[in-house]
């Protein structure tokens, strides 16, 4: 069976060595009706399972949000 065209947009898989393992969190600890918060954007389950996610894991979270890292500021 042949496989269909990925979507529109699809660049192919993610290098997530792009993305720091650094937590997205900016101290804004509010979630919404979905339950992602309002600062950070991660899910209540991601933020609870944090702090025991793999580097990996932590990259790929960081990847769907598209965080790259704070600014000096920080």
């Amino acid at each position: 069976m042949p496989s269909s065209p990925p979507p529109a947009g699809y660049s192919g898989p993610v290098d997530l060595s792009e993305f720091p393992p650094t937590s997205p969190c900016i101290k804004v600890c509010q979630l919404d009706l979905q339950d992602r918060c309002y600062g950070c954007g991660r899910t209540r389950s991601e933020i609870a399972q944090w702090s025991g996610m793999s580097l990996d894991a932590r990259r790929a979270v960081n990847a769907r949000l598209g965080f790259r890292g704070h600014g000096p500021h920080r």
